[in-house]
C-alpha cells in the first residue's frame, strides 16, 4: 500500500508540473517540456529524496561517542526485527527529535538530534530508536520522504508559476482562457502540497508506536518518552519554518498551538499515542517476522526499474545540486599546497566552489573581528590553533559564544627554524647549531667584521616577520626572549623586566620593515640574497618549499637551523557561524575532511610540512623535500618542543613590540 502511495504521489506532481507548463508556456509544446521536468524530478525523487531530506536537516554521521550509546540498541532492535543495520546521523540541535528515511531497509537511516540522545535515558532512547525502525519496517520511509519533498517542490512551483502569471498580465497578446485557468491551478497549489502531507496517514504513527512496542517489550518507556518530548516542543523547535512540509517526518510535530496546524496535522494528538501505548499490555516482544516474499520483492524491482528507464526515456539528467561558494582564508604558509588542492577539491565536488585568500595568521583574526573583509570567511585555517582561541575569547566578548560549527580540526603542521647563507652561518654559528644569543651579539655590533666575517659582507642583516600581523614573528619573540631569562617558562609578566624591553628595542631597530607574513619573508629572503638578508627565522615548511628557488637565484642553497628548543605550529581549520548557512557550513565540514585525508597530507608533505594524522613516512612520499639533501635538513631533529605562547602572552608580546622603540 505504502508503495501504491509513493507512486500516486509521483503522479500527482507530475499532473501539477504537466498542467502548469501547459498554461504557464502554452500548447503541446509547454506540456512536453512539463512532462520532460516531471519525468526528471519523478526520478531523483525516487532515488534521491532521502538525500534531499538528510541535506534539509544538516545532519552528521554519530561520532564514536554517539555511536558507543546508539549502536549496541540498534543492533539488538534490528536483530528482533529482521533487519539490516540503518545508518545513523545526528541533527546538531538541541530540540529533541527524531525521523527516518530511505526509501528500503537496507537503505534505512535513523536520524536523532543532539537533544534527544542528552534528554532520554537509555530505556526511553530504546524505545524512540524502535519506534523509527518501525517505520522502516512498514514502509512508512520512502512515502514520507518523497511526500515532504513533494510538498517543498509544489510550493516552488507556485512561487515559479505567479511569476510567470505576472509576466503573462504584462503581454498584450496572451491568451485569457490560459491566463483565467492560471490562476486557480497556482491558488490551489499550496493547498495541494498541505493535502500531500495528509497523504501521509496518521495511522502510521499508531502502527510505529505498536511496533516499538513490539520491539522492546515495554510501552511505557515509549509513551514516557513522548510525554516528555511533547512539553519540550512547547518551548523549542527544529528550525524547519522554511520549509514547514519537512515536519511530518519527526516523531513529534514541531508546529504547535495554530488551528490550522491542527486541523491539517500529520501526526495525531500526542495524548491519545500515549493512551493507546498504556492500553498496551507489557511482554510484546514478538520473534522475527519473515520478511517480504520474493514474488514481492521482485514485483516491486521491476516496477522501479520500469520507473526509471521510462524517465531516462523522457530526460536523463543527475540530480541538480546548489551550488555553494566557500572563501578559504588561511595563513600565506599555506599557499601553495592549497592552490593544488582548490583543484583537486572541485573535480570532486563539482557543486562547490572555492576562493583561497591569503593573510598573516594575526590578520585572519583582528580582520575578521573587526569585519574588515569584503567578503564573507567560510574557513578560517590560520598557522596554529591557539590563535583560534585567541578569536574564541575575543568573540565570546562580544556576545558570540559559540562561534565555530564545529570544534577546530588540525590540518598540517611544522615549526620554527633558523635560516642562514652557508659561510655566514660557519661565521656566526660555528658548532653548527643556532644559538640566538649570537644572534643578539650580532645585533649589537651591527657589522660582519666585528664578529669575524669577511668585510665584504657589511653589516649584519635578520630578517623576521611583523609579529603584529604574524604568527612566526610572534613565536621567535617568543623563544628569544625564553632564551634571554635563561629557559625559564615565558609568562605575561616576564616581559615587564628591563631586559626583556631592551631586547625588543634592539631586534625592532635591527629588523628594517618586517614582512607581514613567512611566505613574503622567505621570497625576500632569496630575492635580497647575503648582505642585504643574512639569518632569518621561518616556518621549516616554506624554508624546504623555498630552498630550490634559493639554488636558482643566488646559485647556493640556504643552510636550515633547527631551534632548540622550536615551537610546533599547527595550522588549525574552522568553521565559522557568522554570516554561514548551514549549507556553506556542510560543504565547508567536507573541504577540511577532504584536506585531513592520507592523500592530500602527502601533498602537504611535499610541500614541507608534516601530518596530522599518522602512517605517512616522510621520505616514502614521491618528491618529498625530506630525500632532497638539502643542507641541515632532518627527518626526526633531536630538539624540545616549548608550548606555542597563549593568548594572553601574544598580547603581550604585540603590545611591548608596538610601544619599544
Amino acid at each position: 500500500m505504502n508503495f501504491l502511495k509513493t507512486v500516486a504521489l509521483l503522479a500527482l506532481l507530475s499532473s501539477i508540473l504537466v498542467l502548469t507548463a501547459y498554461l504557464l508556456i502554452g500548447g503541446t509544446i509547454g506540456a512536453i517540456i512539463g512532462l520532460i521536468v516531471a519525468a526528471v524530478i519523478n526520478f531523483s525523487l525516487w532515488f534521491y529524496s532521502d538525500q534531499v531530506v538528510l541535506a534539509a536537516f544538516d545532519v552528521r554521521p554519530a561520532n564514536s561517542q554517539e555511536e558507543a550509546i546508539l549502536k549496541p540498541i540498534v543492533e539488538v532492535l534490528c536483530y528482533r526485527a529482521n533487519l539490516p543495520e540503518p545508518k545513523l546521523y545526528i541533527i546538531p540541535t538541541s530540540s529533541p527529535n527524531a525521523f527516518a528515511t530511505g526509501r528500503n531497509p537496507q537503505r534505512g537511516v535513523v536520524c536523532i538530534t543532539e537533544g534527544l540522545m542528552q534528554m532520554l535515558p537509555e530505556d526511553e532512547l530504546e524505545a524512540v530508536i524502535a519506534h523509527e525502525l518501525s517505520h522502516i519496517k512498514h514502509g512508512d520511509t520512502l512515502t514520507a520522504t518523497v511526500a515532504v519533498t513533494i510538498s517543498v517542490a509544489i510550493s516552488l512551483l507556485t512561487e515559479t508559476g505567479m511569476t510567470g502569471m505576472f509576466a503573462m498580465f504584462n503581454y498584450r497578446n496572451a491568451n485569457p482562457i490560459r491566463l483565467a485557468a492560471l490562476f486557480p491551478t497556482l491558488l490551489l497549489a499550496p493547498l495541494t502540497a498541505t493535502l500531500t502531507q495528509l497523504a501521509i496517514s496518521r495511522t502510521r504513527e499508531y502502527a510505529a508506536d505498536a511496533g516499538s512496542a513490539s520491539l522492546t517489550g515495554n510501552p511505557r518507556a515509549l509513551a514516557n518518552a513522548l510525554e516528555r518530548l511533547e512539553n519540550n516542543s512547547q518551548q523549542q523547535s527544529i528550525s524547519t519554518e522554511e520549509n514547514p512540509a519537512l515536519a511530518p517526518l519527526l516523531i513529534i510535530n514541531p508546529f504547535k498551538g495554530k488551528l490550522v496546524n491542527r486541523l491539517f496535522a500529520t501526526h495525531p494528538p500526542t495524548n491519545n499515542r500515549i493512551q493507546e501505548l498504556l492500553a498496551m499490555q507489557p511482554g510484546l516482544l514478538t520473534p522475527p517476522t519473515r520478511r517480504n516474499s520474493p514474488q514481492s520483492k521482485r514485483r516491486r524491482a521491476i516496477i522501479s526499474a520500469a520507473i526509471a528507464l521510462i524517465a531516462f526515456a523522457l530526460a536523463y539528467a543527475p540530480l541538480p545540486g546548489v551550488q555553494q561558494n566557500l572563501t578559504i582564508v588561511s595563513g600565506t604558509e599555506l599557499q601553495e599546497p592549497l592552490a593544488v588542492l582548490e583543484l583537486q577539491f572541485e573535480a570532486s565536488h563539482p557543486n562547490i566552489n572555492l576562493e583561497l585568500k591569503f593573510q598573516g595568521s594575526q590578520d585572519i583574526v583582528n580582520n575578521y573581528i573587526d569585519q574588515k573583509h569584503d567578503f564573507t570567511p567560510t574557513v578560517l585555517i590560520p598557522a596554529n590553533g591557539e590563535i583560534l582561541e585567541e578569536l574564541r575569547d575575543r568573540l565570546a566578548v562580544q556576545g558570540e559564544s559559540n562561534p565555530f560549527y564545529d570544534p577546530p580540526q588540525p590540518i598540517a603542521k611544522t615549526f620554527l627554524v633558523g635560516i642562514a647563507w652557508p659561510e655566514r652561518g660557519k661565521v656566526i654559528f660555528p658548532g653548527g647549531r643556532f644559538q640566538w644569543q649570537s644572534v643578539e651579539r650580532a645585533m649589537q655590533k651591527r657589522n660582519w667584521t666585528a664578529i669575524g666575517g669577511q668585510s665584504t659582507w657589511g653589516s649584519f642583516d635578520f630578517v623576521m616577520t611583523d609579529p603584529s600581523r604574524s604568527n612566526s614573528g610572534q613565536l621567535t619573540l617568543s623563544l628569544w626572549s625564553g632564551s634571554n631569562l635563561g629557559g625559564s617558562p615565558l609568562a605575561g609578566t616576564s616581559l615587564n623586566g628591563p631586559g626583556i624591553q631592551s631586547l625588543f628595542a634592539l631586534i625592532k631597530r635591527s629588523v628594517y620593515q618586517p614582512p607581514l607574513s613567512s611566505d613574503i619573508l622567505l621570497r625576500e629572503f632569496i630575492a635580497r640574497g647575503p648582505n642585504d638578508a643574512d639569518v632569518a627565522t621561518t616556518y621549516e615548511s616554506i624554508a624546504l618549499y623555498r630552498w630550490s628557488q634559493a639554488q636558482t637565484t643566488q646559485g647556493k642553497p640556504y643552510q636550515i637551523y633547527y631551534l632548540d628548543p622550536t615551537v610546533e605550529t599547527v595550522a588549525t581549520a574552522a568553521i565559522p557561524r557568522r554570516d554561514v548557512n548551514e549549507g556553506q557550513g556542510k560543504a565547508a565540514r567536507e573541504f577540511v575532511a577532504f584536506l585531513r585525508q592520507p592523500s592530500q597530507q602527502e601533498v602537504f608533505v611535499r610541500y614541507g610540512f608534516r601530518p596530522v594524522i599518522s602512517g605517512i613516512n616522510l621520505e616514502s612520499v614521491p618528491n618529498s623535500p625530506w630525500n632532497q639533501n638539502i643542507p641541515g635538513v632532518q627527518v626526526n631533529p633531536s630538539v624540545q618542543f616549548s608550548q606555542p605562547p597563549d593568548a594572553q602572552l601574544r598580547k603581550e608580546i604585540q603590545r611591548l613590540w608596538q610601544r619599544v622603540n
